[in-house]
C-alpha cells in the first residue's frame, strides 16, 4: 500500500498503509465477478446479456486497473454483503475495523487473491482507541 501511494501519488494510500500495520490482523474478501456469469441477462452489468458481459471483460485482462472487470452485478452485491458481514461481526465482538479498498487492490496486486475481480481489506484492531478514526478527530 505504501508503494502504490509512492508510484501513484495517492495518499490516503499511505494513511492506509501505516493503519493496516497498526492492526492486529486484515482480512481480506474477495470474489470473481467477471469469470462465471449467473445467467440472469440483467443488465445491471452494463451489458445486454451475461455473455456479453464475458466477452468484455475477456477483453479487458489488459486492464492496468486496480480492478477487473466488467463485473455481475450480484456478485458485486455479495461481496458488500460478506463485507457487511464481517465488520458487523467484529463490532459485535468489540474489534474496531475498516473496510479499505486499498487494502483490497494492494492484496490483490501482491497475488493473494488469485482469481478475484474485486477485493476489500478489512484491518482489525482490538485496542483502547480506534485507530482507524482517531486521526480524523481533533482535541
Amino acid at each position: 500500500m505504501l508503494q502504490i501511494a509512492d508510484k501513484t501519488g495517492m495518499d490516503f494510500f499511505r494513511i492506509n498503509g501505516e493503519q493496516v500495520k497498526d492492526s492486529d490482523a486484515t482480512v481480506l474478501i474477495g470474489v470473481s465477478g467477471e469469470k462465471k456469469t449467473l445467467g440472469l441477462n440483467c443488465g445491471g452489468c452494463g451489458y445486454a446479456s451475461c455473455k456479453d458481459m464475458a466477452k468484455a471483460g475477456a477483453a479487458a485482462k489488459s486492464n492496468k486497473t486496480d480492478y477487473k472487470g466488467p463485473n455481475c452485478v450480484f456478485k458485486v452485491t455479495d461481496l458488500g454483503i460478506a463485507v457487511g458481514s464481517a465488520v458487523k461481526t467484529a463490532s459485535i465482538h468489540n474489534v474496531d475495523n475498516r473496510v479499505m479498498y486499498s487494502a483490497g487492490v494492494a492484496a490483490m496486486k501482491l497475488g493473494m487473491l488469485k482469481g478475484c475481480s474485486m477485493a476489500y481489506g478489512i484491518p482489525l484492531k482490538a485496542s483502547g482507541r480506534n485507530v482507524y478514526f482517531a486521526a480524523a478527530i481533533k482535541h
